[in-house]
């Protein structure tokens, strides 16, 4: 019999092994309902008694979570009361019901489907995962019409949770170290909640898988691979040992890494380096620090726009990054103003599309055309700034006359909060991004108006060397350790530091153990990443020398080709430090 293996996107590393439970979900109906019109007010108390449950629902939900997996990890559900409170949904959901003469399941079917369809037109992953809150909530009012409710069982036994799509509120519940093995779904990416919070409960977990609900039943045995991205199907006695002893090593590497996570941040000869976390989400704090992060490098503050169909307000900027601040306190909290527009577009923003969206009004173009909105996002971040742990980052910077007038906005505002009495950190420090190759070559002139630059690998790679990664006849032209790319990268480093301010890496070059150890060659000493990661560039760069590293990096940029400079780095750290690579690929 053939083996069937499924590719998926892997979310949490590891390997798990066992048999299948099957998730169910609400399925909306597509029957439309027609009611009379003497009908429409009793159908409209119907779902206000809907909607009242689903209220107390997510007010309970949230304290079980709360209690299970601490403060951070319930925040969720603060979003999906405020979904739910939103005018513009309810308002909706009226208006379907009295001009269309429908049962209230119809209404939530098409309100559903009319978001899924907005959400799914966005290129950004980030926020295409984002319709999974606003279809928790519409389907906990669907199942909520029903007088009588089933409540959600929790398994009783050891198991491979395989399901469609998994809402907030379901993977909330249902994710259990002691009895979630693995996680196997059709829909979902790395940014999904069920993917922050499989890694944060260290569950091997592939999303994205498009169609396994339709080859496994109840029962069946798959393996799970969570770092590949790979489920097995019913494997042969040969695959099952084979897993099994990659499991095992796996689990060795963790425990290791978990080691890892706790200690010092110093390299062999005792230079200090400071890894942080980039994190979407206000829940990742915790699951960051005990990782072993020792501040947020980038927190991404889109995430609040997608809280509700309307445009947040201070307060609603205010809570999350208070929240945030308390969390990571006493270490920093990078605050990325609102980087969007183009391609990350939301409708509430009322964004025109464009013909060249990368390089159209996005981040601080957007903001510095819509002040109003930019202020009430900087003033939140002046208010949560009283534990003085706080810091700005300002995104897609290409000049320097849009710092100057950042700046102006900013103390504007600051005078504004002194005049109003409200506190705020008066020494609060405020950064760039650099990922515009004409800010990267204005470095020391940016950095003589700000505290700090923050270097994002990602977009500065790619706007450099004109290669869209995700282009798959050109991603192969996207090489981060280009010739190039290391000068301009290096240049920045030393402007920095020349200029006595501090610089970050925040791009997926900070994740990768070798790029990690050529960028300690070139001096920087603070790397932001992925949760994930922060225990395996801790245990790569501890087991290095700085002088070594700065000594193969001198050499490796006479090279001319990003083959030749990889090979020789590769090849003289595996001579004077082998152990960097020790265990670096577990599974292999």
């Amino acid at each position: 019999m053939d083996i069937v293996r499924l590719r998926g996107i892997g979310v949490s590393p590891g390997i798990a092994m066992g048999e299948v439970l099957l998730s169910k979900r609400v399925v909306f109906t597509s029957r439309k309902e027609l009611i009379a019109p003497a009908q429409v007010e009793d159908e409209l108390k119907r779902l206000a008694r809907a909607v009242e449950r689903t209220r107390e629902d997510l007010v309970s939900v949230k304290e079980t979570i709360r209690e299970k997996m601490g403060e951070e990890s319930s925040f969720v559900f603060e979003a999906h009361v405020l979904i739910l409170e939103d005018p513009t949904l309810a308002a909706g959901l009226e208006a379907i019901i009295r001009e269309e003469k429908v049962r209230a399941e119809w209404a939530l079917s098409k309100a559903n489907a009319r978001y899924e369809q907005m959400f799914e037109s966005l290129n950004d992953d980030y926020f295409r995962q984002r319709k999974s809150d606003v279809s928790d909530v519409l389907a906990r009012i669907y199942r909520n019409l029903e007088a009588r409710r089933e409540r959600m069982k929790a398994p009783s036994k050891q198991h491979v949770l395989v399901a469609h799509e998994l809402l907030p509120s379901e993977a909330a519940l249902r994710l259990s170290r002691e009895i979630t093995l693995g996680v196997a779904i059709d829909m979902g990416g790395q940014t999904s909640h069920t993917a922050i919070l499989a890694r944060s409960l260290n569950i091997p977990t592939v999303l994205g898988l498009r169609n396994i609900t339709s080859w496994v039943r109840e029962g069946d045995f798959v393996i799970v691979d969570g770092t590949d991205g790979d489920v097995i199907i019913n494997p042969p006695p040969a695959i099952r040992r084979e897993y099994q002893a990659k499991k095992e090593t796996y689990d060795a590497y963790r425990l290791e890494l978990q080691k890892t996570a706790k200690l010092r941040s110093v390299t062999l000869d005792k230079v200090r380096f400071i890894p942080m976390a980039n994190i979407e989400l206000p829940e990742e704090s915790a699951m960051a620090m005990s990782l072993g992060a020792e501040g947020v490098g980038l927190f991404r503050s889109e995430f609040i726009y997608l809280q509700s169909s309307s445009l947040p307000s201070e307060e609603d900027h205010l809570a999350v990054y208070s929240q945030i601040a308390r969390a990571t306190a006493p270490n920093p909290v990078y605050i990325r103003t609102l980087d969007i527009g183009g391609e990350k577009s939301l409708p509430q923003l009322n964004i025109e599309q464009e013909p060249n969206p990368a390089l159209g009004l996005r981040a601080v173009r957007y903001s510095l055309r819509n002040k109003p909105l930019f202020r009430i996002q900087l003033r939140a971040i002046l208010r949560a700034s009283v534990l003085k742990n706080v810091r700005v980052l300002i995104p897609m910077v290409t000049e320097v006359e849009e710092v100057v007038e950042v700046k102006d906005i900013f103390e504007d505002v600051k005078a504004e909060l002194r005049r109003e009495k409200v506190k705020f950190d008066e020494r609060i420090p405020l950064g760039v991004m650099i990922e515009v190759p004409a800010a990267a070559a204005l470095t020391d002139l940016i950095l003589r108006e700000v505290d700090y630059v923050s270097i994002g690998t990602n977009d500065l790679i790619q706007y450099f060397l004109a290669v869209d990664r995700s282009n798959e006849f050109v991603s192969y032209l996207y090489k981060p350790f280009h010739p190039a790319v290391l000068r301009l990268i290096r240049s920045v480093i030393q402007s920095a530091e020349k200029a006595g301010k501090g610089v970050t890496v925040c791009g997926e070059m900070a994740a990768d153990p070798l790029s990690a150890i050529v960028l300690m060659g070139f001096g920087l000493r603070t790397f932001s990443m992925n949760p994930i990661f922060i225990p395996r560039i801790k245990k790569a760069v501890r087991a290095v020398e700085v002088r070594t590293a700065e000594k193969i990096v001198a050499e490796a940029m006479k090279l001319r080709s990003a083959q030749e400079v990889e090979e020789y780095v590769t090849e003289e750290i595996l001579v004077h430090h082998p152990q960097v690579f020790l265990g670096s690929r577990p599974t292999e």
